[in-house]
């Protein structure tokens, strides 16, 4: 009742809020993006788009196309309309969903990459293997047998191509025809009438088997641009100054007495403003901010249509702030959502769920979520052919068991002592309870909860946390990680016990056994470790060693009631050898046998891989935790034995391949699909679940060669589980890979498969092991056949022919070794396993949903099981943060939607798609998000709800930006039945708020600007002439392929590994080098088809590229075809070559005792996730490339710092003879400054060249523009530049260069990776404004300067050398999670950083500035700066004209040049006063210059 008056109070009443001010009409702001590559022809993009949403369609359009179906289509509409008939007509599209699906696909262009990758592939792999004339003579051929045919009859061949006989299958490709036969591939341009007749031609040569026919296009010939104007990104103008618009309450007292008689806003009045545009912003007090997310909340859902009041009101937050804030929340809101926080809904958070399955946040792109919703629908379209609904298959898959077992992160334990074996198996080299070095360590258990300084643990003397290390003593490396690595963690009475378990590998590896447990037994650990130590010191570890052995019994006593035995007695001795009998049945019942076998913690297995001594302390601390949560709970007394805790659900025994270490290791089949390629396995002899157990949901497939013992045994094994539970299916599947001839127990297997009668399972088993070889030779063709049908079968799941797997409900366990013999006991226990993990859950689900009768008998339940395995799988190996959620949640039911929900749509009760959304209305994600729910919204099928999450008590006014999303749900059109040219409009802003625009672009992105007369960083709409529009266009410049690269022989990122990306002819496209923050790498790229190789030189030397990951569908190990606007994730895979496994690709030479040679020894700092240690020097072979003397490094954002950035330049120029080259970030850069860019480099001689690298989505980010170049400016030195550049020196914009620049190329930097010029001292009366003199810098620093960020120079090679960049990259993500420290990034990072990577301090005259510098010191200054005054404030114009005569006369000569090319083009560029850049330039002081 209360939200209905509120209601009509809202819709009746004007607000009142202020008195009014003057608005008038101000100028738009409109802004487009266009791609660097053009767009095909429409109807090719039409064709690509409908084979995107069903590739069976593909061929039958082309014989449409070919008929003259679309020759009468003159417009894009024409067309569009045209072909959307044809797929309705044709039922190539059946369903409102997938149509409208396609017209959303359509309307964000995303086959024009697929289409670019084409042409990409035509240019620069095919035109080069024929000759000019020819591939300008023939518009259309063939390529086919290595030759070309130009006419369609295909009767004489052309000319050979050169290069392969016969052209492979790509990834762009489809196929019609039988693919093994000859491939011939058309290259046309389909729009072509010369199309059709080749097209007749081939399709017939296809459908007779005789060819596997394939369409490639090729650019058009018909010289028409085609732009390609994109969607599906947003645009920002983001508020340069936001202080002023919340003020303090006590200024807001005036405002409030004038507003006690305003009345209650509406949605209504957001309509009246909409198109407004006040003066500037009306501002708010600290109390109305404080309550403005609960208010916008309730404003919404109290007006008539609250999502189209949700999207108004997110897109111009700033300018209804104020209306808003008037406005109170409802009572019924509030409590419902109090309720809803209360049942886990994210407050003053994002989230969104497809089908209850969360999606992470860099995946709401319209790209992202197009392909995510496909998948949806395929998936759920599997289960239809269960027998499933939608709706029925969405809540299984959310069901709360099911996603508990899912989400479920307690790991398998196993029990690591060794009383079954009797005993005396492991060799503890500590005793936490015993040895007198824990003498001072408290007792209780309490003492657990003592707080402890990070990564430490508490010092407590019980047997709390055990670690049992398996180590071959015959092996180096085992011996020197026993003797350096853990005994150095218990001399420094590290609280954890440790015990070794000796392997028995090999007869060395048994007789080094003896002799330890002899030494350990009779002389103690001391005894045995020296025994370890002098084996290692003579290099005798390999077998066992008498001296070593005699020097370690030398002067000890024997222990009490031991033996004195000889070296020789003790390899003889048989109680020893009943120890090394006890440890083979430990290794083997806990599977640690082989060259690396587990470690066990607390019962955890744990690979010892290159990160196991960071994965050992976390792994430990989880388990500290677990502990101390249960002495908080009381699950403990001080009597107890602590590790019984994780012992009570330990499993006794261990087999890796039921129970992987890691959860990603298991490998789930695709049933589904491979049953339909075998008609529902109906052609397969199985042996069926016995009918009387109608709960028969068990399938087993065994796939062997059951002519070799290892096959043989376990299909016995199967069949003697079956004997055990007889509501499970046999299928037994025999594959060889020796040739033809069947052999005498597939054909006995056969023949009992075949039998049509009860299977008396006794009976079979007997059959089978008898070695009786008669079987009915009449069958022996037919047999064949089965069998050769059955391979392929194996062949389609994805297994090699000849090996030995098992198939339980689509999990594979395999392929199998010929030294793993899977027993009866195996079975059953990974019976057990899947039954808890996944068989149980899911039965459960179907029996409480009603639905368990709907997916009867084995096939199904299999089938079943696979697709809600393969629903949550991932292609991102583990560690990677690709990684999707592997649980569904119900959230439509978890959360009450009465008060505090808006519905956007609800299309149908079975819709295949419901997507949820937690939305904060005040935040800026929201201002993304909304408008692409809406747009999602239109779709048939999807239903879209919105719970409001508002943050209940907010500081500052959360959205300082304005923002459009450019996105519709069909393609558009203009009044020439043209493609309407997307783009952001902004209307109605205030007119005097300075804005600065920005892009909000998929991750996979990267823009710049390409065209406007503006200064987009600095858009002032009252200031603008003619009150004109403000108009730019963006250029989407590249797509990235990215990716994480582990090194497979270490177990790490590859670091400093140098990467190619090239042609498929080998021609050089970019380089990039590995970080070893997470291994991450990225290529700015284009669509086409790649290849990425090893440089050559060290990464080539000591590494292969063994495959790039990221599923790709082109056979090759190193080729990428990159198809698509979401660019491309990688996770390569890198091996060490033989003899390779301690190189590095960098190597170091510190000097001896220098700062720099403390961090080659393996100084580690910033920790966590981001965490990285030095490398070594880059070979110099590889700095080949040709670069100018001098490479100066720079970068500036707005009309005012780009024409200072002019004069520096120019002043570098005036200053040397040396070759010159500047490089800059291209991003920040104005269309103005880049076109007049080429004519100063003319006029100077200097050379340019654009970089940039895409802030990779792990590295915490920036908002603020100044911020985020201050980031570019220190934290991407290492990747921003070719491999092959040496040295480069960044020089602020707003410097003048008085000397030769040369000399501070030649300077030694005496192995420092660079040098920085310190902060002036010598100006006095600035002393008070130092703020490194003072709190934290002056304690931090302590000796050390404070440096200045305006100039400083890199010696690239040493900056990689010592992974400086992974340093700094790691130091500022940890640091940057608080948003008070790195007030000045650029700055005081590094100097944060000296101690661990030394600066080189430059002279002081390198660089001046009058705020900090004597005016004596000018006299010999090389560089002067323009850093603020904070004192005078003076401007930089008015100071750039007082100190430094020659900064007029550059200005003057580069102003006569702009005219200069002014006069000579037909557009002349917007010349802005010198009073509008002096008042933008104040925006961007820095804090250390204030």
């Amino acid at each position: 009742m209360m939200r209905a008056s509120l209601f009509a109070l809202a819709t009746s009443l004007l607000v009142l809020l202020q008195q009014p001010q003057s608005v008038v009409a101000s100028p738009d702001v409109n802004v487009a993006l266009r791609a660097s590559f053009d767009a095909g022809p429409y109807l090719v993009e039409l064709l690509e788009t409908a084979a995107q949403e069903n590739s069976s369609a593909y061929f039958p359009l082309l014989d449409r196309i070919a008929t003259g179906t679309f020759e009468d289509a003159t417009t894009d509409k024409d067309l569009y309309e045209t072909f959307l008939q044809v797929l309705i007509e044709d039922n190539h599209l059946q369903s409102k969903e997938s149509l409208d699906s396609f017209k959303f696909a359509l309307a964000i262009r995303s086959a024009a990459p697929r289409i670019e990758a084409h042409y990409q592939y035509y240019n620069t792999s095919v035109q080069s293997t024929l000759g000019t004339a020819q591939d300008a003579a023939c518009p259309v051929w063939v390529h086919m047998d290595g030759k070309q045919y130009c006419s369609s009859t295909l009767e004489r061949a052309q000319q050979d191509v050169s290069g392969d006989r016969d052209p492979r299958e790509l990834p762009f490709d489809r196929t019609l025809g039988d693919r093994f036969a000859t491939p011939a591939v058309l290259y046309a341009d389909i729009a072509s009438p010369m199309f059709a007749d080749y097209h007749r031609t081939l399709k017939g040569l296809a459908n007779e088997g005789q060819i596997a026919y394939r369409v490639r296009y090729r650019p058009a010939h018909d010289g028409v641009s085609r732009p390609l104007f994109v969607s599906g990104y947003g645009v920002e103008l983001t508020l340069k100054r936001t202080d002023y618009i919340v003020i303090d309450d006590r200024q807001a007292e005036e405002k409030d007495t004038t507003k006690s008689n305003a009345k209650t806003p509406s949605a209504q009045d957001l309509d009246a403003e909409e198109d407004e545009s006040p003066l500037d912003l009306k501002p708010l007090s600290s109390s109305e901010v404080a309550k403005l997310g609960m208010s916008a909340a309730s404003f919404v859902l109290d007006s008539s249509d609250p999502f189209a009041t949700l999207v108004k009101l997110s897109q111009d937050f700033p300018k209804y702030s104020s209306s808003i804030a008037a406005y109170n929340a409802s009572e019924q809101f509030l409590e419902e959502y109090k309720r809803n926080r209360q049942a886990g809904l994210p407050g003053g958070r994002n989230a969104m769920w497809i089908n209850g399955l969360h999606v992470d946040a860099r995946q709401i792109d319209a790209f992202s979520l197009l392909e995510y919703l496909r998948r949806e629908r395929r998936l759920l379209a599997e289960f239809q052919k269960i027998g499933l609904s939608a709706s029925e298959a969405v809540d299984l898959l959310s069901y709360p068991a099911l996603a508990e077992v899912q989400g479920n992160s307690e790991v398998q334990r196993y029990d690591w002592r060794d009383e079954i074996e009797g005993g005396g198996v492991l060799v503890w080299l500590n005793d936490l309870e015993k040895d007198k070095r824990y003498t001072n360590f408290p007792t209780t258990l309490q003492a657990l909860l003592q707080p402890t300084y990070p990564g430490q643990f508490p010092a407590v003397r019980r047997d709390v946390q055990n670690v049992v290390v398996p180590v071959d003593l015959a092996n180096t490396d085992d011996v020197q990680f026993v003797a350096k690595y853990l005994y150095a963690f218990i001399k420094r009475m590290i609280p954890v016990r440790f015990g070794l378990v000796l392997t028995t590998n090999s007869e060395e590896s048994k007789a080094q056994a003896k002799i330890a447990h002899y030494l350990h037994q009779a002389y103690g650990l001391a005894s045995m470790l020296q025994y370890l130590e002098t084996s290692l010191s003579a290099e005798k570890v390999s077998r066992a060693h008498k001296p070593s052995f005699t020097a370690a019994i030398a002067e000890r006593s024997l222990r009490s009631g031991q033996e004195n035995l000889s070296f020789e007695e003790v390899l003889q001795s048989d109680a020893l050898d009943t120890i090394i009998s006890n440890t083979e049945k430990y290794l083997n019942r806990l599977d640690l046998k082989g060259s690396s076998p587990s470690t066990l913690v607390n019962g955890v297995a744990m690979s010892r891989g290159g990160n196991y001594m960071q994965e050992l302390p976390m792994q430990l601390s989880r388990d500290l935790q677990i502990i101390q949560q249960g002495l908080i709970e009381g699950a403990f007394s001080d009597d107890d034995y602590v590790p019984d805790y994780f012992l009570s659900k330990a499993a006794q025994s261990r087999n890796e391949w039921i129970v992987p270490e890691h959860d990603s290791d298991i490998v789930i089949a695709d049933i589904c699909g491979v049953a339909d390629l075998h008609n529902d396995f109906a052609e397969i002899l199985r042996f069926p679940a016995d009918p009387k157990h109608t709960a028969s949901n068990v399938q087993l497939i065994v796939v062997a060669d059951f002519n070799t013992e290892h096959g043989l045994a376990l299909l016995l094994s199967a069949l003697k589980f079956r004997q055990t539970h007889p509501g499970s299916e046999i299928v037994p599947l025999y594959s060889s890979d020796a040739g033809e001839k069947v052999g005498s127990i597939p054909s006995k297997l056969y023949e009992l498969l075949r039998h049509p009668e009860p299977v008396d399972f006794a009976d079979v088993l007997t059959q089978i092991q008898s070695r009786d070889n008669t079987h009915q030779a009449d069958k022996k063709e037919e047999e064949q056949a089965y069998w050769t049908l059955v391979q392929q079968l194996v062949t389609d799941i994805g297994l090699p022919a000849g090996s030995s797997s098992l198939i339980f409900n689509s999990r594979v366990v395999g392929p199998l070794p010929s030294s793993v013999i899977f027993k009866e006991e195996d079975i059953e226990a990974l019976f057990s396993y899947e039954t808890s993990q996944r068989l149980g859950p899911v039965s459960t689900a179907l029996k409480d949903l009603g639905i368990e009768s709907k997916v009867a008998g084995p096939l199904n339940f299999a089938k079943l099981t696979s697709l809600v395995m393969l629903s949550t799988n991932s292609d991102a190996p583990e560690g990677v943060f690709e990684q999707r959620s592997k649980y569904r949640v119900d959230v439509w039911k978890r959360w009450n939607s009465t008060h505090s929900a808006v519905d956007a749509s609800t299309n149908t009760k079975d819709a295949s798609i419901n997507i949820a959304a937690a939305i904060d209305p005040t935040s800026e994600i929201s201002q993304k998000w909304l408008p692409i729910l809406k747009t999602l919204s239109k779709l048939a099928g999807v239903n879209v709800r919105i719970y409001l999450a508002p943050n209940g008590q907010l500081s500052e006014l959360p959205i300082k930006r304005f923002y459009r999303h450019v996105l519709e749900s069909e393609p558009t059109f203009d009044e020439n039945r043209a493609l309407a040219r997307p783009e952001a409009s902004f209307h109605g802003l205030p007119q005097d708020a300075l804005l600065t625009l920005g892009m909000d672009v998929p991750s996979s992105w990267l823009v710049a600007p390409k065209w406007s007369i503006h200064d987009l960083d600095n858009i002032k709409l009252s200031a603008i002439k003619d009150s004109s529009d403000v108009d730019a266009i963006y250029e989407l410049e590249h797509i990235l392929i990215e990716g994480h690269s582990t090194d497979m022989t270490l177990r790490s990122p590859p670091r400093g590994v140098q990467l190619l990306l090239e042609t498929e002819k080998g021609s050089f496209f970019a380089d990039t080098i590995v970080m070893a923050n997470l291994g991450y790498f990225q290529f700015k790229a284009q669509p086409g088809f790649w290849k990425i190789e090893l440089k050559e030189g060290r990464s080539r030397d000591i590494f292969q590229l063994d495959s790039i990951g990221g599923g790709q569908e082109s056979s090759g190990t190193n080729e990428v075809a990159l198809l698509s606007f979401q660019g491309k994730t990688l996770f390569p895979r890198l091996s060490r070559k033989p003899g390779q496994e301690n190189e590095e690709v960098l190597e170091t030479g510190p000097r001896p005792g220098s700062a720099m040679d403390y961090v080659s020894k393996g100084l580690n700092f910033a920790q966590g996730v981001l965490s990285s240690v030095g490398v070594k020097q880059t070979d110099k072979s590889e700095s080949a490339e040709k670069h100018a003397e001098i490479n100066i490094f720079s970068v500036a954002s707005g009309h005012l710092y780009e024409r200072m950035l002019n004069i520096m330049m120019v002043s570098v120029m005036k200053n040397t003879k040396h070759s010159v080259k500047f490089w800059f970030i291209e991003q920040f850069l104005s269309p103005s400054f880049t076109s007049l860019l080429p004519h100063l480099a003319n006029e100077y001689g200097f050379t340019y060249e654009m970089v940039t690298y895409k802030w990779p989505h792990w590295l915490r980010g920036q908002r603020e523009k100044q911020r985020e170049i201050w980031g570019y400016k220190i934290l991407f030195l290492d990747v921003l530049f070719p491999l092959s550049l040496d040295k480069v020196i960044f020089v602020d914009a707003d410097q003048i260069v008085r000397t030769d620049m040369y000399d501070l190329v030649t300077l030694d930097l005496e192995g420092a990776p660079y040098g920085f010029t310190p902060m002036c001292d010598s100006r006095e009366e600035m002393e008070g404004f130092r703020f490194w003199k003072q709190g934290y810098w002056k304690s931090y620093l302590g000796n050390l300067k404070y440096h200045i960020s305006a100039l400083y120079v890199v010696d690239l090679q040493r900056f990689r050398e010592l992974a400086a960049g992974d340093r700094l990259r790691g130091q500022y993500h940890t640091l940057s999670a608080d948003p008070e420290s790195l007030a000045n990034l650029d700055q005081d990072l590094p100097n944060n950083m000296q101690t661990m990577i030394p600066i080189k301090s430059l002279p002081q005259d390198w660089l001046w500035c009058e705020t900090w510098c004597s005016d004596e010191a000018l006299k010999t200054a090389k560089t002067i700066d323009l850093c603020n005054n904070p004192l005078t404030k003076e401007p930089k114009l008015e100071r750039a004209r007082r100190q430094v005569p020659e900064w007029t006369v550059y200005d003057e000569e580069i102003a006569e040049l702009a005219r200069r090319v002014a006069s000579s083009s037909s557009t002349s560029p917007e010349n802005e006063s010198e009073e509008e850049e002096e008042g933008e330039g104040k925006v961007y002081e820095r804090k250390d210059e204030l």
